[in-house]
């Protein structure tokens, strides 16, 4: 045993290991990996492999709001999930299967885990890459994007490989109405083309690609050793990281900017959220405005009252609204207004 922080963790048995997960659950899945993370021996290099149902997987410093159209997610039955890592956001569906490699920290470097399977995707003729930004590349396209994460011992490289995913629906649900108007300070996606492997492989699908990884892993670390998935070995945090908190509340402070032109006016609104909750919502009239309803600027003051400390959510935010819809027509139409951005 050794201790790493508050933790023991066993030093013993075999050094090069591999799980293949049973559970399509994202945060089942994620959840294991976090345990692998903390429970594995240092020194030991581990491959992990998994799939998702579909569902959007954020980076840890990510703004969902702009990275997701959460209204066509819900409507399409796409979950939301938050990783611990950073990185950008990326589509998992049973048409993608991910991969994490663990490995001592000094071990690690960003391009050794993406040549692996690149090489790997070799061996199954088709003539992958590592391009520019670690990602595994096939021609101009990305096939396998990548994610991140050290501490003081351990270091982990997270990929998802798109074998033969629904690539419309990913597009669909990584591409929010309110991308332009949000002011973030978390980490933007970068966007890239991709493509499946389908697109260069009749061959391969999940099982191939899990053999033709785990052959190469093999190859590039030792001998490796099954082991048995346990999708209970960490429901703690299982539970934490399905919830609102971590999703949402999660997310770095934010400005959200909306214009809306009304027969008797343009309004501007600048709605601030921190943690997940709006901290101030402040609306004005464009200084052209001739003579705008002299009642708005009441108005403008009840919906910034109603907002501050309201979770950013559609119903939470209607909830509050509710009642400044009664003060007249121009109320109505402002609510309505501000609820759009929220949907």
């Amino acid at each position: 045993m050794l201790r790493v922080g508050r933790r023991l963790v066993h030093t013993s048995g075999p050094k090069t290991l591999c799980y293949v997960s049973q559970s399509t659950d994202p945060y089942t899945n994620l959840a294991f990996e976090d345990w692998l993370l903390r429970n594995t021996d240092p020194q030991s290099y581990v491959l992990y492999l998994w799939r998702n149902r579909p569902t959007i997987v954020i980076g840890r410093n990510q703004n969902p709001w702009k990275e997701c159209n959460l209204d066509m997610m819900q409507k399409r039955d796409v979950l939301l999930a938050r990783r611990t890592s950073g990185g950008g956001a990326v589509y998992h569906d049973l048409g993608n299967t991910n991969y994490t490699v663990l490995m001592p920290r000094q071990a690690f470097s960003r391009d050794r885990c993406a040549l692996m399977v690149a090489q790997a995707l070799q061996q199954a003729d088709i003539p992958a890459y590592v391009n520019a930004r670690h990602d595994v590349a096939v021609g101009e396209r990305k096939v396998s994007g990548s994610a991140f994460r050290l501490t003081s011992s351990r270091a982990f490289h997270h990929g998802t490989m798109l074998i033969d995913a629904d690539l419309a629906r990913l597009n669909g649900c990584l591409r929010s109405r309110h991308a332009d108007a949000i002011e973030a300070r978390g980490v933007d996606s970068v966007r890239s083309a991709v493509a499946n492997l389908r697109d260069y492989s009749w061959a391969i699908d999940h099982d191939a690609f899990c053999t033709a990884v785990r052959r190469q892993f093999d190859a590039s670390f030792g001998p490796v050793h099954d082991m048995p998935f346990d999708a209970a070995a960490n429901t703690e945090m299982k539970d934490r990281i399905r919830t609102w908190d971590w999703l949402f509340a999660q997310t770095p402070d934010f400005v959200h900017r909306l214009d809306g032109y009304f027969p008797w006016a343009t309004v501007s609104a600048s709605i601030s959220a921190h943690r997940g909750h709006i901290s101030a919502a402040n609306l004005a009239t464009a200084p052209e405005a001739s003579a705008p309803p002299p009642h708005i600027s009441a108005v403008f003051a009840d919906i910034g009252r109603v907002l501050a400390g309201t979770r950013y959510a559609y119903a939470d935010v209607a909830e509050c609204l509710a009642p400044i819809r009664n003060h007249g027509s121009h109320a109505a139409e402002l609510c309505d207004w501000i609820l759009a951005a929220f949907q």
